[in-house]
């Protein structure tokens, strides 16, 4: 399961200009590069906590020990609260693990008072620190931007919502519901200063010239939306949950040009039909013709008669392709693994939305949660707005 960040819904180059403007007022010499550099840094290493984004900030804003007390005094005055507590001697911290997603931007040589070793690689930065940090550290996390009236529906679980509130979140999906993943197309995009030179264009141009290339003309490669399957169990086990997941399609259907199909004991594309201008409407009609609604569950014969339409299965090809259920089935298991292996090669990614993975003592028990399991790349809750914050950003290139 992806981890929570910081950053999931803060505009970081906003968070990088007032960082940096607090620490010139502060009295430290934080340069444009220096910005632009940690805005980078940001990119490829994700904090997840506080522990993370300071070593990231300090890495490459700080370039004179002189400005340590000064740092450490702005980023306090931010961040140490109750919700985000600041582990006590961070400077003195030895031991910190910095996941990144790419390669480290840049590194600065260990103080004095960092005695010990830093161990650099493709994906990790380790600097030893001891047991003694401050409790809670890793679970600070910047206030989330949401509208007034969801705020405090944030972290109620979506069975416990009226229909008018997930109407409303609905709405919401419809607003947000813009960041999709992309794959590299075959054809080419005019470049003016960057990417490769385009041959057929600079000879063109050069008959302008008595044959001289003057000026070279580049291309770079076009990128396209990947497609988007979203498939979503209505059986008697998520009819809690069945409304607002389609609302999720609606929006990933307008939006994104997804594909929709609902199952229970049989599998529909509903693709058409969430495509109506009024979402309340469009939902409430879908709701009404489908006639299997709320009955037993047939996931391996529906995700079997995905694969095998010689019409749907064109839409699975590359696509990332998005799950909802809970994972018990009426089939056996072994058919359910069948699929998902078949499924497996056809797609680019799978993530498995579970409203049950939110408990603590979760297990997946059940035969078809077991059998599927293997075969996804992501397994998401997705029972609050906070969880289904985690859903859509499953579904961009910066997850």
């Amino acid at each position: 399961m992806a981890g929570v960040t910081l950053f999931r819904s803060v505009d970081r180059a906003v968070f990088v200009a007032a960082l940096t403007g607090r620490l010139r007022t502060a009295g430290v010499d934080v340069g444009l590069t220096s910005a632009g550099r940690f805005s980078q840094a940001m990119a490829c290493c994700v904090p997840t906590d506080t522990t993370t984004l300071y070593w990231v900030a300090r890495t490459c804003l700080i370039h004179d020990q002189s400005d340590l007390d000064a740092f450490d005094s702005v980023f306090a005055a931010i961040f140490d609260t109750d919700a985000m507590p600041v582990a006590p001697r961070r400077r003195d911290a030895s031991r910190a693990v910095v996941r990144t997603t790419g390669t480290v931007v840049r590194q600065s040589a260990p103080t004095d008072a960092m005695a010990g070793r830093i161990s650099t690689s493709t994906h990790s930065v380790i600097i030893d620190e001891p047991d003694d940090s401050g409790p809670g550290d890793d679970q600070g996390a910047l206030p989330e931007l949401l509208p007034s009236g969801l705020a405090e529906l944030a972290d109620t679980p979506f069975d416990q919502l009226s229909a008018d509130d997930l109407d409303r979140l609905g709405r919401w999906l419809d607003e947000v519901t813009d960041d999709f993943a992309t794959r590299r197309s075959r054809r080419f995009r005019r470049a003016r200063h960057s990417g490769s030179i385009d041959l057929r264009r600079t000879l063109l141009a050069a008959r302008e010239t008595g044959g001289e290339p003057i000026r070279l003309a580049r291309r770079r490669v076009r990128r396209q939306p990947r497609k988007i399957v979203m498939l979503a169990d209505m059986s008697g086990s998520m009819e809690s949950f069945s409304r607002i997941y389609l609302h999720l399609m609606r929006s990933l259907v307008v939006h994104g040009g997804a594909e929709a199909f609902i199952f229970s004991t049989s599998l529909r594309r509903v693709t058409t039909q969430l495509r109506d201008s009024d979402p309340q409407a469009a939902i409430d009609r879908l709701s009404d013709h489908v006639v299997d609604r709320f009955a037993g569950t047939r996931i391996a014969a529906s995700l079997g008669e995905l694969v095998a339409s010689p019409i749907w299965s064109s839409a699975v090809r590359g696509a990332v392709v998005l799950i909802a259920s809970d994972g018990w089935d009426a089939d056996p298991p072994h058919m359910l693994e069948r699929r998902m292996l078949r499924l497996r090669r056809m797609a680019h990614r799978i993530v498995w939305v579970n409203p049950r993975s939110a408990a603590d003592d979760f297990e997946p028990l059940a035969g078809g949660m077991a059998a599927a399991l293997p075969f996804t790349d992501e397994v998401l809750s997705g029972h609050t707005l906070n969880a289904m914050r985690e859903v859509l950003a499953s579904l961009g290139d910066d997850r």
